[in-house]
């Protein structure tokens, strides 16, 4: 008497015929090996651990030059009560991130503002308001490149017939021991990547209107970061907000105007 075993025992038959012993199946034989199939990099990391998710390549995202391009189309004169706000400023994120190589062409010449937000954009308003009575009006600035460079702010209202410009001095912040005495935005920016900040200095300022002129007492320090530039649009962050600017042929007034 007694419980029965849960599986029946294999029987091992001896030479003769008799059962010579009780013993226990064998393991069965490990199934043939397989040789592993090759992994990618990124996908060793386990997918719901942010700190090693795959970093993509340059070409996995879209090009910067791309970018610039749309966003000088989406910030076109003429185009002011159609601009999507929210991809502007998508775009502008994109290319500060890109951290794209410094073009020198960005700071050649004279820009004027397609597009504002924060405290610059009271003077989009007031220029639309202005447009609205009295005709077209504006806002940019002007660069020479030099050693120092200089800067020419400049606001045209009521079709030119006003100009109010603010003039002085720029030049990039030193990020290193190496261009810490360099005035030159050519000889600092070597290699340099967006963004880059700037130093400026006003000396002066005057209004010209009905062929007069009156000086401005405008005078001393400030800065800018310039978030991407290159010859056909350039991003500028001050600490009135954020700027779009677009090449303009706005032309400096002539100097018998001074007078």
């Amino acid at each position: 008497a007694g419980l029965a075993p849960s599986r029946a025992p294999r029987v091992v038959t001896g030479r003769g015929g008799g059962a010579s012993a009780f013993a226990r199946p064998p393991p069965p034989s490990p199934p043939p090996s397989r040789p592993l199939a090759a992994r990618t990099p990124w996908r060793t990391a386990r997918r719901n651990d942010p700190t090693k998710r795959r970093i993509p390549a340059a070409s996995d995202a879209e090009p910067v030059t791309s970018l610039a391009a749309e966003l000088a189309s989406l910030v076109a004169r003429g185009s002011d009560d159609a601009v999507d706000d929210a991809r502007v400023r998508a775009i502008v994120d994109e290319l500060e991130r890109a951290r794209a190589p410094a073009d020198p062409r960005a700071l050649t010449g004279a820009y004027e503002v397609a597009w504002s937000e924060g405290t610059m954009a009271w003077r989009a308003l007031v220029a639309r308001g202005v447009s609205a009575i009295a005709g077209r009006s504006r806002a940019g600035q002007w660069f020479t490149p030099g050693a120092p460079g200089r800067a020419l702010n400049f606001a045209e209202l009521f079709d030119g017939r006003c100009v109010v410009t603010a003039e002085g001095t720029f030049r990039p912040k030193p990020t290193g021991a190496d261009d810490a005495s360099s005035d030159s935005y050519e000889a600092a920016q070597t290699d340099a990547r967006y963004p880059i900040g700037f130093d400026v200095r006003i000396e002066r300022g005057d209004v010209r209107a009905l062929g007069r002129r009156w000086a401005l007492p405008i005078r001393g320090p400030g800065e800018f970061q310039m978030l991407y530039g290159d010859a056909n649009v350039r991003v500028f962050r001050s600490s009135g907000g954020v700027a779009v600017q677009v090449p303009s042929d706005w032309q400096r007034p002539a100097a018998e105007d001074e007078d």
